[in-house]
């Protein structure tokens, strides 16, 4: 069994090692310092502070090893993406998608109620009723869709979206 001074040596060298590799990961040499950490988790199986610490670091390596998502292309893609986005209270981010979907397809209902959904979010009302008034004029349902979907809760008490939703008859 090792004594103290031996244990306390040990500890120290995988300190630093461990320093060495948090230093190779700040450069940007993850694939080193991916390795390092796991050999250092492999030559210290009682130190399980380190351990931990090491596993942490070893999620960021494969992280940032991972390769970025593709970019949306297709109409679908640029479709989902933006949903997501809105979902996650990114309507900035989902609208530029949602633009580029619709210039290859300006007739599409679903796409321009969707990035109305986005212009409600931020409270855009103006712009949110224009896309709207197009995608109901496309797709009628699409007024039923609008009158429970909370992204549009910003801009409900607006006269305009109301006139959407509920249309009054003509010489009434």
């Amino acid at each position: 069994m090792p004594s103290n001074t031996e244990n306390d040596k040990i500890y120290q060298k995988a300190i630093a090692e461990f320093t060495a590799a948090l230093d190779q990961l700040q450069k940007g040499d993850i694939t080193t310092a991916h390795a390092n950490f796991i050999r250092i988790i492999a030559e210290n199986p009682l130190e399980t502070v380190l351990i931990d610490r090491c596993r942490t670091y070893i999620s960021v390596c494969e992280r940032r090893q991972a390769p970025e998502p593709a970019a949306p292309n297709s109409n679908e893609d640029l479709y989902k993406s933006a949903v997501l986005m809105m979902n996650a209270g990114d309507a900035d981010k989902a609208i530029p998608l949602l633009d580029r979907a619709l210039q290859t397809e300006p007739g599409s209902a679903r796409l321009l109620f969707a990035r109305s959904s986005a212009w409600a979010l931020q409270a855009r009302a103006d712009a949110a009723i224009a896309d709207l008034r197009q995608a109901i004029a496309i797709d009628p349902t699409i007024r039923f869709q609008a009158t429970n979907d909370p992204d549009f809760e910003r801009i409900r008490e607006e006269p305009s979206f109301i006139d959407i939703i509920e249309p009054t008859p003509t010489g009434v």
